[in-house]
């Protein structure tokens, strides 16, 4: 189709500002007419082009939609004479484009109009039988802000998911004519619930308690499908499916069957020597905190129950070390007054260290105070940043070990103390003997002694491995 298209945009429900929008209303004070709303009916509704209608989206967006012959829909505020004016202009040049260019769409489609200005509008095509939004030209998937895809039926799925969110968007206006398949969306959920009973890395994006809840609300939905309200919300779950399918690479060639698998071409992250020596000295804490990050950003997708999960965890780490670093503090100070010049070095070391575990853990608990209540979308924002500035998550895996990390080092400078109490006590041979000991327990070789001291044969009371009675 070779259609002159100037002034119009590609545009998707998805790239929809309703959300964020700064424009303000200004109450005003005005006079009560006699029985108004009551006796004297209501007032004159503001004047609309013939087949154009007013609507209430169930959360309270004006929408405005027209039935009669071509459909068209637009949530720009058609009661402004200024808006009206472009939307009818825009919707008429479509019209004599489509007309010139002889292209007949099918009556299941509308057309979605937003303008922009005088002289830019945008626009999409949602499909009611195919359940898909389209354009009247070749657009770029970057454009539209939509990921990049694998298959022509992968596409499939990211155009169902904007088809749902317009249906969200606009619910109120052609209630008969929808098909909703409520059926399939029952068949989802239940096995969703089962698979999160049944596996610990299941990807549906709903746990087994909130699927169980969605399934009470389907219910109740499939007996007023004639209500906007109902239409609205199973098209929202619609629409978390669709994308939940895209992401998952769902009937693909290799789909994502487990959270942590990876099934996209990603390049490998070196975090380098630095990283890996000062984790070494953090004792490794920096390196499994950047492999749990990598596993929750497995092919840069974030699942948004396991973030929550770990961010509530690392917050109870960090609260449980503030605490500890505190009582080891007072016991630091208190050796502080001691005689020996010795332990008031250890102590001021330990000092340091409990006072860079307190510094640490207030500022994560500060800066991720709501981090366990994120949606999705934040995590995944605050990951693929955090990504980008340091590739492997280097940089958050530090800050995220640094309490852990600098409460052991205080911990292990402490216990310094009760040595020198006893090279006080008794004398230095006895302490070096004291320390050889401990080292010889600790090394690989002296735990292979242990166990083959205790495999030794006894005189008497051997235990019959056989038997698994006492012999004498």
């Amino acid at each position: 189709m070779d259609l002159q298209l100037s002034g119009f945009r590609p545009t998707t429900p998805a790239l929809s500002n309703r959300y964020e929008s700064s424009r303000q209303s200004k109450p005003r004070n005005v006079l009560i007419k006699p029985g108004q709303f009551s006796y004297a009916g209501e007032s004159e509704p503001p004047y609309l082009p013939l087949g154009w209608s007013p609507h209430t989206q169930p959360e309270g967006q004006l929408y405005f939609a027209c039935e009669s012959g071509f459909r068209f829909v637009t949530d720009a505020y058609m009661h402004n004479r200024t808006t009206l004016d472009r939307v009818m202009r825009f919707s008429v040049r479509l019209l004599k484009v489509l007309d010139a260019a002889q292209v007949i769409l099918p009556t299941t489609i509308e057309v979605y109009l937003l303008p922009y200005s005088e002289e830019e509008c945008g626009y999409y095509l949602a499909d009611h039988a195919s359940h898909t939004v389209s354009w009247l030209e070749e657009v770029d998937l970057d454009q539209l802000g939509i990921a990049d895809v694998v298959s022509d039926s992968h596409l499939r799925f990211a155009l169902e998911d904007l088809y749902w969110q317009h249906i969200e968007q606009f619910p109120s206006h052609r209630l008969s004519s929808l098909f909703m398949a409520v059926d399939d969306l029952f068949a989802v959920f239940l096995h969703g619930e089962a698979d999160h009973l049944t596996s610990a890395n299941s990807t549906f994006p709903y746990v087994a308690k909130e699927c169980k809840q969605f399934v009470r609300v389907l219910e109740s939905a499939k007996q007023k499908l004639d209500q906007p309200a109902s239409v609205c919300i199973i098209a929202r779950l619609w629409s978390v499916v669709a994308r939940h399918r895209l992401q998952i690479h769902y009937a693909q060639e290799r789909a994502r069957l487990s959270r942590e698998q990876q099934i996209i071409s990603l390049p490998e992250t070196d975090r380098g020597l630095l990283f890996a020596g000062v984790s070494k000295m953090m004792f490794g804490i920096p390196q499994a905190y950047a492999k749990k990050l990598d596993r929750l950003f497995s092919d840069e997708i974030v699942f948004v129950h396991p973030w929550r999960d770990f961010m509530q965890a690392s917050r109870e780490e960090w609260q449980q070390y503030l605490t500890w670093s505190l009582g080891l503090a007072i016991l630091d100070v208190l050796c502080l007054g001691l005689s020996s010049p010795a332990s008031q070095i250890i102590a001021q070391i330990s000092l340091a260290c409990c006072a860079m575990t307190l510094l640490s853990s207030l500022a994560l608990l500060v800066r991720f105070h709501d981090a366990h209540q994120w949606i999705a979308d934040n995590a995944a924002t605050y990951l693929a940043a955090s990504g980008e500035a340091s590739p492997g998550f280097r940089r958050p895996a530090l800050a995220f070990s640094a309490p852990k990390a600098a409460f052991i080092w205080a911990a292990c400078v402490t216990s310094l103390q009760p040595l020198l109490w006893l090279e006080r006590a008794t004398n230095l041979y006895a302490l070096a003997a004291l320390v050889g000991l401990m080292l010889l327990a600790s090394m690989p070789w002296g735990r292979w002694a242990r166990k083959a001291y205790l495999a030794l044969p006894r005189v008497s009371g051997r235990r019959s491995e056989l038997e698994g009675t006492i012999q004498v």
